[in-house]
């Protein structure tokens, strides 16, 4: 228990050197995520974000990742698409079968700001982290999400979402999904 929070407490203290811009708290029925996103460069070719989160469910399984984003809009032909790339370290502790691994994905999200309802934005991401990448009791990783938000204040948005993180692990070949379903949230920028 020490070793986890010694490592959540990195991973945070890592992404708060950095200039602060996002806090991301969530929760599903059993589950409970916070994400910290920092700005680290900017240019007119776009911007660079570091991210670190947990998620913790009822079942004592823990996912700490931590991430790297180069993020740009799409372009003028489709006005509110920003397209995100980039790799994401995710450390698994599972509790059902004592496995833990680390795993590097690679992945991106999509954000869509509607024009005709300029409050909501749509948005989906997808990181993969196969064998090769994958280490200890993790053979690869799958997280995909989706959700729909609202712009309560120009610094404060409600969403309802759905994800599912599912690993492969080496033990018996066996896959368990450590998180799948809806989940509510606020994503508050400073």
């Amino acid at each position: 228990m020490f070793a986890r929070t010694l490592t959540a407490i990195t991973l945070f203290t890592l992404a708060a050197t950095a200039s602060a811009q996002k806090l991301d708290m969530n929760f599903g029925q059993s589950s409970v995520r916070l994400v910290y996103t920092s700005l680290i460069g900017g240019s007119t070719f776009g911007r660079t974000e570091m991210s670190s989160g947990i998620l913790y469910n009822e079942d004592n399984n823990t996912v700490l990742d931590i991430g790297l984003q180069v993020i740009d809009v799409a372009g003028s032909k489709t006005p509110g698409l920003e397209i995100g790339v980039g790799p994401k370290l995710y450390w698994v502790s599972v509790d059902t079968n004592s496995a833990s691994g680390v795993a590097v994905a690679l992945g991106g999200k999509l954000s869509y700001k509607v024009r005709s309802l300029p409050r909501m934005r749509v948005q989906g991401s997808l990181h993969y982290a196969p064998s090769i990448t994958s280490t200890l009791d993790v053979d690869s990783l799958m997280e995909v999400s989706t959700r729909v938000g609202y712009e309560l204040l120009p610094t404060a948005n409600v969403y309802l979402g759905y994800r599912r993180i599912r690993v492969d692990f080496n033990l018996a070949k066996q896959t368990q999904t450590l998180d799948r379903g809806v989940f509510i949230g606020l994503e508050m920028t400073f």
